[in-house]
């Protein structure tokens, strides 16, 4: 949907830009952020989130030539061939609304699975408001990711950080936690080596040896013979809504406007036109 401008960059490449109404946009990519199965007041409460976030990278990208990206580092866009009926009924049903703290649009997070508490979005980018401090969140536990195991060997460890810019350390002889934050997260850990010890955040550490992998950074791990073991729980950063607590919330009778409130406390939805 939309139109396509090409751009010709200083290096001979072209940048595609979609450029496209703000309700047909959250249409396709609903579809590839929440099951067309879904529950409609969870499918609805995800639309608003969807929309509050589009509208707020508009403003924080006013000067570029686009204001998101169609992968996984804005939201996932599949354009027309992801629509679907339910979905398209929740972005109609909430046309224009979005999620604003102190009347101001924000960054408005969200994940598939907090596994317990949602996480203050301080700890992890610059924003610091009412609404993204994190929440007990009892909603999720019969999420499908809610615990999740990995393991990897040492050497695809030493690999990944010699690949992130670290030295070769050695043989890993045990990973030490050093600090959780208030929703059971790690804030920071120390990796123990024959050679140099490796102290590095969990935010770091998680994204270098893949957020797939490591599915979130509230985890117990456990050196053993050759392999590090990881047993967690969640999956993603767990800032804002976390998406199967909405389900289940939805399931158990919440209206979204219900579920937004939960998860984004002494937020407002508010109605916006373009």
């Amino acid at each position: 949907r939309g139109d396509i401008q090409f751009i010709k960059k200083d290096n001979s490449r072209l940048s595609a830009i979609n450029y496209i109404d703000l309700e047909d946009y959250i249409k396709g990519i609903l579809y590839h952020e929440a099951s067309h199965y879904w529950p409609e007041e969870a499918l609805k409460a995800q639309a608003i989130v969807c929309r509050t976030y589009a509208v707020y990278q508009m403003q924080e990208n006013a000067f570029k030539d686009y204001d998101v990206t169609s992968d996984i580092y804005s939201q996932v866009y599949g354009g027309r061939t992801s629509e679907r009926y339910r979905t398209n009924k929740a972005v109609d049903e909430t046309r224009g609304k979005i999620l604003t703290y102190q009347d101001k649009v924000f960054s408005a997070y969200y994940h598939a699975t907090c596994g317990g508490h949602t996480e203050d979005a301080s700890l992890l980018w610059s924003i610091d408001i009412l609404s993204l401090k994190g929440v007990p969140c009892n909603f999720c536990q019969d999420s499908p990711h809610f615990r999740w195991h990995s393991v990897l060997s040492q050497d695809e460890i030493k690999d990944a950080l010699i690949k992130s810019g670290y030295a070769n350390s050695g043989n890993i002889k045990d990973i030490v936690i050093l600090a959780r934050d208030a929703s059971g997260r790690i804030t920071d850990l120390q990796i123990l080596t024959d050679k140099k010890d490796i102290k590095i955040s969990a935010k770091d550490f998680r994204n270098i040896l893949g957020p797939n992998v490591i599915r979130s950074t509230n985890f117990k791990v456990n050196v053993v013979n050759h392999d590090v073991v990881f047993e967690g729980y969640g999956w993603g950063h767990g800032v804002g809504l976390c998406q199967w607590g909405a389900y289940f919330m939805a399931k158990q009778g919440s209206t979204y406007e219900q579920i937004l409130k939960y998860y984004y406390p002494q937020s407002d939805v508010k109605t916006i036109g373009f």
